[in-house]
């Protein structure tokens, strides 16, 4: 028999790939509500016509946002996900490539088209956005998908996975004894009675705030964080927007301050700072070290369009 031939990543991004069209208006109101997982809300004049005032067509998805940024600062870096036979899917690939990513482990799926994103940002102060999100290929990625005798990999970074199935496939990745950095999507967060028997096996949980808070109502962040670290994941990560993030490993807090910089749109900034982090621990730096890269490269990525275009090399983040 012959000996099936491997790749070896020192990461691999588990996630999904998208096709994202940014649309910019500024017709819209944010509207501050007393609901503390839904703090704000964005308002249009019902039945109006709302124009853009620019559009641009970029590229996201939390597998593919993430293994850009990890190529970039220097990683070998391999991606899981699923994208579409069509023209999108074709842009997403090369668009990958293009960035340096080893793109041979996506799947095609010829039945559903490739994920899309229209990305509403509203022209104010902080440039803020809301994401209509149409899943596609990506809400087919399953266990079986995964092709793990294909290749070797130390670490493993997973993003939102689909509604269904996303619990095989992280039984599987937890079989291979790598290690887990997470940054859970929706589907996961709206289950975290399931997501909670796996949080033992996590080295590193990124979460928002608002994500922290579907654990637990505390106000108080140092509390938060230390209930979601004492569910089993060895470091959590707990961003706060223009505030900045905070760490805890079960010893010692850290909190880094977010850089104030002129926003072009938010999109992509939390992929940015996650991906970052964790390739800072990856080239043994510290939890301190790893805040400032996250800061740093979602700093860079705010103030470009898309959630691609800002991120920063090795060489630049320090």
């Amino acid at each position: 028999m012959t000996k099936l031939k491997t790749s070896k990543f020192d990461i691999v991004s588990i996630g999904g790939a998208t096709s994202d069209l940014m649309f910019y208006s500024g017709e819209g109101e944010l509207i501050s509500t007393s609901n503390l997982t839904k703090q704000k809300l964005l308002a249009f004049e019902y039945g109006a016509k709302i124009l853009a005032d620019k559009i641009y067509q970029t590229y996201g998805g939390g597998a593919a946002n993430s293994s850009v940024s990890l190529a970039k600062l220097g990683l070998k870096v391999g991606v899981i996900a699923k994208v579409g036979l069509d023209d999108n899917g074709q842009k997403v690939l090369a668009n990958l490539k293009s960035q340096g990513v080893n793109s041979d482990l996506i799947k095609i799926d010829k039945n559903k088209a490739t994920a899309f994103s229209m990305i509403l940002t509203v022209k104010g102060a902080d440039n803020e956005h809301i994401i209509f999100a149409h899943r596609g290929a990506s809400d087919g990625l399953a266990a079986k998908d995964l092709s793990l005798n294909k290749f070797k990999t130390d670490w493993f970074y997973i993003s939102s996975l689909p509604k269904i199935g996303w619990e095989g496939i992280i039984d599987a990745i937890v079989k291979t004894g790598s290690q887990i950095a997470w940054n859970p999507g929706s589907a996961q967060l709206k289950r975290t009675s399931r997501l909670k028997k796996y949080l033992p096996k996590v080295k590193l949980l990124f979460l928002n705030k608002d994500e922290a808070l579907e654990f637990k109502k505390l106000k108080n962040t140092k509390g938060l964080i230390k209930y979601i670290q004492g569910l089993g994941p060895e470091v959590v990560v707990i961003t706060d927007g223009a505030t900045g993030a905070y760490a805890y490993d079960g010893k010692k807090y850290y909190f880094m301050k977010a850089s104030k910089v002129k926003s072009a749109d938010t999109v992509g900034i939390g992929d940015a700072f996650s991906s970052a982090f964790t390739a800072a621990l990856l080239y043994d730096k510290t939890i301190k070290t790893a805040l400032k890269w996250g800061v740093n490269n979602s700093a860079s990525v705010i103030k470009k369009i898309g959630a691609q275009n800002g991120l920063l090399s090795k060489r630049q983040i320090g």
